[in-house]
């Protein structure tokens, strides 16, 4: 297989940048309109979905910290807003003060299951 040029990767990076944005703003607009979330709450809800589902389980806050794209701040900013909205519950590690878990509600999980067509759907738009 012949290496690829420095020029080719270059085009092939702009590409896949332009894919993302433009996906990325979709999943925005379109998870906002339909469903009241932004992409980061909905990405959050899906990792607590995937990690905890309808079994009542919960997850470290580090844990999803380490599979999103957010600063650990910004991360915490979301979980308040998905917090205020009923969507996750949060609690105090009782063995480590400085760990929070995060649990999904029952109207988290409703959420989460009526937003995730809408995601799948700009996703196959811009990337199958």
């Amino acid at each position: 297989m012949e290496a690829a040029s420095g020029e080719d990767v270059c085009v092939k990076w702009s590409e896949t940048l332009r894919v993302y944005h433009a996906a990325s703003c979709e999943l925005e607009n379109e998870l906002q309109a339909r469903h009241g979330l932004g992409l980061s709450e909905f990405e959050v809800l899906q990792i607590l979905s995937r990690c905890c589902g309808e079994g009542g389980g919960q997850a470290k806050m580090k844990d999803i910290e380490a599979e999103m794209y957010l600063s650990q701040s910004a991360l915490s900013r979301t979980v308040t807003r998905l917090e205020k909205a009923g969507l996750v519950t949060r609690a105090a590690c009782e063995f480590d003060r400085r760990a929070n878990f995060l649990m999904l509600t029952p109207t988290g999980q409703e959420r989460f299951d009526a937003a995730k067509p809408t995601h799948r759907g700009v996703l196959v738009k811009h990337l199958a």
